[in-house]
């Protein structure tokens, strides 16, 4: 699940991050960007991202600071505060859609290079048969997909006409999957060995056979609130961009993801995303975008 607040060991880890950043600046002359604190037993991506915002602050215009809330909320929550006159949140990590870009000011370039729109399903031992035989979209509308109800892939599921079973959180619903709730949960390459491997104890498993694709990306959003910082995030992200360090870093927490999933051995299902104008989308940038 990509949305930064979930990481549960941030605050030791910031700190060390933050020394590293600039040693001789003192605390009180950096300004302070407050991420949502999300309940969640692992994240995946928890080592890509951290490192990525340590280069990124490595390289802003201007010294910033950043921590979790105290409290933990969902994604709906944390763009509320981040809407909010007086909200707790500065900043979030998470999928976009047309609807997030007019409430947030985004930064257009896609942290995962587009990888949340490629899809394959975890199953159970159960429905591995019936997998293999899926070749169409019109088979696939046959099972149900399990989401968290306030993630942008529900309508996008449903808008390709594919029965999606929700959850009001994340970790009950691999669960739900292995209780046979729902038959599959749609993952991205970005995130899924890693999920694998944080809930080995559902014996769940990975259908080789289809993937799904519709046009996506996670970007980093700021608070209306806070207009200078999502310039000057923006322009660090652009430095490590020309300098080559963002795709040595993608490149290294990515690219064994990518190999073992072997996209050109499995049944493409094109899926449309209708709440995301495409021509939002920097894909005039080839270098910011995953080719399989």
């Amino acid at each position: 699940m990509i949305y930064l607040g979930k990481f549960r060991h941030l605050q030791a880890i910031i700190c060390i991050f933050l020394v590293l950043l600039s040693p001789c600046a003192s605390a009180s002359e950096a300004s302070p960007i407050r991420f949502p604190r999300l309940d969640v037993k692992a994240d995946p991506n928890e080592a890509y991202v951290l490192e990525l915002i340590q280069l990124i602050l490595q390289n802003t215009p201007r010294r910033y600071t950043y921590s979790p809330t105290t409290a933990r909320m969902l994604q709906g929550r944390a763009i509320y505060e981040m809407t909010h006159e007086h909200g707790e949140v500065d900043m979030i990590l998470t999928m976009t859609t047309d609807e997030r870009e007019k409430k947030l000011l985004p930064i257009r370039i896609p942290v995962d290079k587009g990888l949340i729109g490629w899809r394959v399903a975890l199953i159970t031992q159960k429905n591995k048969a019936d997998f293999s035989t899926i070749r169409s979209i019109d088979d696939l509308r046959k099972f149900t997909a399990g989401q968290e109800q306030d993630w942008p892939d529900v309508p996008i599921l449903r808008a390709n006409k594919l029965p999606v079973t929700t959850s009001s959180s994340f970790e009950p619903l691999f669960g739900m999957l292995q209780a046979g709730r729902f038959d599959y949960f749609p993952r991205s390459i970005f995130e899924v060995y890693g999920e694998l491997l944080s809930h080995q104890e559902y014996r769940l498993h990975l259908d080789q056979n289809i993937i799904l694709h519709y046009p996506a990306a996670v970007y980093f959003f700021v608070t209306p609130r806070r207009p200078q910082l999502a310039e000057d995030f923006r322009i660090g992200f652009e430095k490590i961009i020309a300098n080559g360090s963002f795709e040595k870093l993608f490149l290294k927490y990515n690219q064994a993801s990518i190999e073992k999933t072997n996209l050109k051995q499995r049944t493409l299902i094109r899926l449309i995303n209708p709440h995301l104008n495409i021509n939002s989308l920097p894909l005039q940038r080839n270098e910011l975008w995953f080719q399989p």
